[in-house]
Order: structure tokens, then C-alpha cells, then sequence
């Protein structure tokens, strides 16, 4: 259960660090001169919450497996990278936001670890 925790601890602070710093930032300017994107607090992709919440209520389905859980949340960060480079960072904000949410509804004593 110890390793666990450390692990699940560190893939928590590399999730934090890499999705902080979208969170607080409001909009993001590419090099080629595209539009400004906005980053809002609200959902405003539905499809890409309700997809966060489906792989956390998969990912809840093993928690009793160490390392499936330490993969699934590799996947979860390695899918919000994909939706952000590929679909837009609103859309990789709300993916986590519907992740994180279903996590802390359905499995508080995992949330406690991971958030």
C-alpha cells in the first residue's frame, strides 16, 4: 500500500505540474497565428467530460491493482495530451475536470491520494 501511495504521489505531482499551468493560464497564442483559444472554468466540451468520467469509472474498476492503477493514470495524463495537441486545451481541461470529478464522487479515498 506504501508503493502505491509514493507512486500514485508522484504521478499526482507530474499530473498537477503539467495541467496547472493550463488552468491558470486564460489563453494560449500559437506560432502560426491562429485565433486565441480561451480556457474556461466551465465544461464546454460535454463529449470530452463525459469521456474523463468513463476512464475514471474504468480505472476505479481496478483500484485494487497497483499497477493497473499506476497505468491507468498514465493513460489519463498521456490521453489529456493527446486532446489538448490534437483538439484544443479546453477540450484536455474539461477531459481531466470530468476525470477528477467522477474520482472524487466515486472513490474518495483515492482522491485523497491522487489530488
Amino acid at each position: 500500500m506504501k508503493r502505491l501511495r509514493s507512486a500514485i504521489t508522484v504521478l499526482s505531482l507530474f499530473i498537477t505540474a503539467a495541467v496547472v499551468p493550463m488552468t491558470f493560464t486564460s489563453c494560449e497564442r500559437s506560432g502560426d497565428n491562429k485565433p486565441v483559444q480561451k480556457v474556461s472554468r466551465r465544461v464546454q466540451d460535454k463529449e470530452a467530460y463525459a469521456l474523463g468520467e468513463q476512464h475514471a469509472r474504468e480505472l476505479l474498476r481496478h483500484v485494487a491493482n497497483e499497477d493497473s492503477v499506476q497505468e491507468g493514470l498514465l493513460d489519463i495524463r498521456s490521453r489529456m495530451s493527446n486532446i489538448e495537441s490534437s483538439i484544443s486545451r479546453q477540450s484536455a481541461v474539461d477531459y481531466e475536470r470530468g476525470f477528477t470529478d467522477y474520482v472524487r464522487k466515486n472513490c474518495d479515498s483515492l482522491a485523497r491520494i491522487i489530488f
